[in-house]
C-alpha cells in the first residue's frame, strides 16, 4: 500500500518535478473516466492496430454492495507516459 501511495503522490520525472503515476488507489470502483478510456483506445490503435480494440468498451459491474466507489478505478494517469518517454 505504501508503494501505491508513492505512485499516487508522485515520483520525480526530471525537470517537470513530481508527477502522480496512478489515480487514487483506495477505491473498489470498476469505472474508468471516458477521457482515460479514449486515450487508451487511441494509444492501442496507434501502437498495435485496430485488431486489438473491442467493438464496444467492456462494461463491468460492482460485485460488492459495500464497495467504495467515490473514485474511479485504479489506473495509470496517462497511458502515454511510458518508461521510454
Amino acid at each position: 500500500m505504501s508503494l501505491a501511495q508513492q505512485l499516487y503522490e508522485g515520483v520525480e520525472l526530471g525537470p517537470a518535478g513530481a508527477t502522480g503515476l496512478i489515480t487514487y488507489h483506495r477505491t473498489d470502483s470498476v469505472s474508468i473516466a471516458k477521457s482515460a478510456r479514449l486515450e487508451a483506445a487511441k494509444f492501442i490503435k496507434e501502437t498495435f492496430g485496430t485488431n486489438y480494440l473491442p467493438d464496444r468498451p467492456p462494461v463491468y459491474k460492482t460485485k460488492n454492495s459495500l464497495a467504495q466507489e467515490a473514485h474511479e478505478a485504479i489506473r495509470p494517469t496517462s497511458v502515454l507516459r511510458t518508461p521510454e518517454s
